[in-house]
């Protein structure tokens, strides 16, 4: 398997574990294995006066707001549009993603773009930053 069908496939595993029904438990021990030691996740919010808003979180303070989250509702987010640009042992994600309540639904509840930095350690890859915004 090459290098960017390995990336695709970790990110994929990012969307998988965070999507379900709001009663499924989620595999946090597998989301922390997708991240590199110290991995951070960042959003980037506008507020009222168009000024931009950045929240960074550790995987643990990530996993304890989006669990909360996810156990209020049936949540759905996958990626589109991936492009990979991989030099030696790191890469950058560009990637599309559209959230929904449901598979059935056929209007997304949100999109946003997602941009991912990884690093293999040699034996895989594993994502090091992610930082996201809503559209």
């Amino acid at each position: 398997m090459s290098s960017e069908e390995k990336i695709k496939e970790l990110i994929a595993s990012f969307y998988e574990i965070i999507s379900g029904r709001s009663e499924e438990e989620r595999n946090w021990d597998n989301f922390r294995n997708l991240f590199f030691e110290n991995g951070h996740l960042m959003s980037i919010k506008l507020n009222d006066n168009k000024e931009c808003i950045s929240k960074p979180m550790n995987i643990e303070a990530y996993i304890l707001i989006l669990d909360k989250f996810l156990k209020t509702k049936d949540f759905y987010e996958y990626g589109l549009n991936y492009k990979i640009n991989i030099i030696g042992n790191i890469a950058h994600v560009y990637s599309e993603y559209e959230a929904k309540n449901s598979f059935e639904d056929t209007e997304p509840i949100k999109k946003g773009v997602n941009l991912v930095h990884l690093v293999n350690d040699g034996h895989r890859w594993r994502i090091l930053n992610m930082l996201w915004q809503d559209q």
